[in-house]
């Protein structure tokens, strides 16, 4: 691991930014699960593994978690 790269997987601790945190984990569970199905040559192209990749995209925002009552809300409009 790179010098300080560890950081990224830090999350700052705030009492007003405080979402579901099961929600969080089940969320980037699945990025993980869905990295591992990828075919080898997509997987190579990622600079770590998959499961240490859906965490630093989950952490740098770059998978948004949708409360599920807006999902809900949603298949009830379909």
């Amino acid at each position: 691991m790179k010098k300080k790269e560890y950081l990224k997987m830090m999350e700052e601790h705030s009492f007003g930014k405080t979402g579901n945190l099961f929600q969080k984990v089940h969320v980037t569970a699945k990025r993980a699960k869905s990295l591992y199905e990828l075919d080898e040559p997509s997987k190579a192209s990622f600079s770590h593994k998959p499961t240490f990749q859906a965490i630093l995209e989950t952490n740098e925002g770059k998978i948004k978690m949708i409360p599920s009552a807006s999902l809900e809300s949603e298949n009830e409009q379909a």
